[in-house]
């Protein structure tokens, strides 16, 4: 599929070094260099799948110490502290298939920076950008299928289930809509006319394919299909969904299961709060160049939130941010597309035009570099003094809570 993408600068800046209280910093390194690295091939250590499960098995007991289920076992010395303040989870949304390269890119120099700090993440990978890797940039599909970050998977425009792009479905049947919807994810979906392709596996179906194992945690946005669209993905191999993003977990509760799905669990995250200024919510990376930079540290954030909680069991912190963010600003760069505004108010309707202006603008070398020093600053504070867990390894500790 031709598409003409705005690529502007493909550079990107990690220059800074975590320079806080945790020992594990993030080493400068010339960007030019850490881009040739990873246009190479590299071998994968023949023993990463046995110190993963040496990880989960790790994570499992720290977690059930904390949440006072008795467990006997024996791990590795690389085990999260048993003073852990808390169960932290890096989701990376991803979605940009206007900017390809850029976000392959920021996916490697992230795995990079778990894997330095022995964590994971855990990536929300659309079906689309997932066929972009495999056609452009396969070096990317590789490296996430043989390494030990957790795959995860949602859905964008025009997927029939988005809100404002279901009218095939409100006019269907409900055995109809079932029908549909797994037809959507297990078929290639067409960017510009919104319908599945036949002849091409899509959807969770192709991420299945593509890594050799189901995403773990699945997210659809509108309530009205989840009740459909839920029950499939479980029987696709998901063990987890997304009902709330930032908060809303019981504090008595914390594990709640739906249509056989895991909710996953948040009682705060680490992704905006109020602008002292004005009292309206900003993201930290879009803040974190501007005056009021001191107030939008996501480690002080963190902090705070921490030392403000009063519950007896350890919390449930998600830092949530889409790769674009990274290198990109001001509004989703393929908006235009799928929206007819930049702010994604008023949905437009086949065919869509894949060539339309992209609606976000680059970012300048240095916003990029503060966004990625503090985000490398909470990966190295929050391995240090946390557990870094992923949606695989909620999932586990919840089946054990229940046993």
């Amino acid at each position: 599929m031709a598409i003409l993408r705005h690529l502007h600068s493909r550079r990107f800046l990690p220059s800074s070094s975590f320079t806080g209280e945790p020992s594990k910093r993030v080493p400068p390194i010339r960007v030019t260099a850490m881009m040739n690295m990873h246009r190479s091939t590299r071998p994968i250590p023949l023993h990463r799948k046995l110190k993963h499960g040496i990880r989960v098995l790790s994570v499992l007991l720290v977690c059930c110490i904390s949440l006072g289920i008795s467990v006997s076992l024996s791990v590795s010395q690389n085990a999260p502290p048993k003073d852990s303040q808390g169960f932290i989870t890096f989701c990376i949304n991803v979605h940009d298939f206007f900017h390809v390269e850029e976000s392959a890119d920021i996916l490697l120099l992230l795995i990079d920076l778990f894997e330095s700090h022995g964590v994971r993440g855990d990536f929300y990978l659309t079906a689309p950008i997932t066929h972009f890797y495999t056609d452009e940039r396969p070096d990317v599909i590789a490296r996430l299928r043989d390494s030990d970050m957790t795959i995860s998977y949602h859905i964008r425009p025009p997927h029939p289930a988005y809100g404002g792009f279901d009218a095939k479905l409100r006019a269907l049947s409900p055995i109809d809509v079932e029908a549909l919807l797994r037809n959507y994810e297990a078929f290639r979906l067409d960017l510009a006319t919104g319908e599945y392709v036949e002849d091409e596996s899509g959807g969770i179906t192709y991420l299945t394919e593509v890594f050799g194992r189901p995403p773990v945690c699945v997210s659809v946005p509108s309530e009205r299909w989840r009740p459909t669209l839920l029950p499939i993905w479980y029987d696709m191999g998901a063990h987890m969904t997304v009902i709330y993003h930032e908060s809303g977990t019981d504090v008595e509760h914390p594990f709640e299961w739906r249509d056989d799905l895991l909710i996953r669990p948040s009682d705060f995250s680490i992704t905006r709060w109020l602008n002292p200024e004005n009292g309206n919510d900003a993201f930290w990376w879009n803040m974190i160049s501007s005056s009021l930079a001191d107030s939008y540290q996501p480690v002080s954030q963190l902090q705070q939130q921490l030392g403000a909680w009063t519950v007896a069991r350890k919390p449930f912190i998600t830092v949530l941010i889409h790769e674009n963010n990274f290198f990109r600003k001001s509004a989703t760069p393929w908006a235009n597309v799928f929206y007819a505004d930049a702010q994604k108010g008023t949905p437009r309707t086949a065919p869509f035009d894949l060539n339309a202006p992209d609606a976000s603008r680059p970012r300048t070398d240095e916003d990029k570099d503060a966004i990625w020093e503090a985000y490398a600053a909470l990966v190295a504070y929050a391995a240090e003094f946390l557990t870094v867990v992923t949606s695989e390894d909620i999932v586990q500790l919840a089946l054990a809570t229940s046993k």
